[in-house]
């Protein structure tokens, strides 16, 4: 039973190490957003605080697949999004939250 709990913990340890870093993923959109996510982009992009958390995981994902252009951004933020997972996606989220 031991050696059980042991694996266990064993294996939680190495999927957590492998789990998204929402502080070090939001670090590339803080250029833009800002280091609190309260920067309003161009004038034009609101800031991510003042957006709803589905909204700004809807924004990630459509962004990521092309599918979004809001205020001709669509190129730039592909492009920023390009590689990065559902789960990275709810990382940021997570860390912008906490901001």
């Amino acid at each position: 039973m031991k050696k059980l709990l042991a694996c266990c913990a064993l294996i939680c340890l190495g999927v957590s190490a492998y789990a998204a870093d929402g502080a070090t993923l939001f670090k590339k959109c803080a250029v833009c957003h800002g280091e609190k996510a309260d920067k309003v982009y161009l004038g034009k992009v609101p800031a991510l605080k003042s957006i709803s958390t589905a909204e700004r995981l809807q924004y990630m994902k459509e962004y990521s697949e092309g599918k979004r252009n809001a205020y001709g951004q669509g190129a730039i933020m592909k492009v920023n999004l390009k590689g990065l997972t559902e789960e990275d996606f709810k990382a940021i989220e997570a860390y912008i939250e906490t901001l």
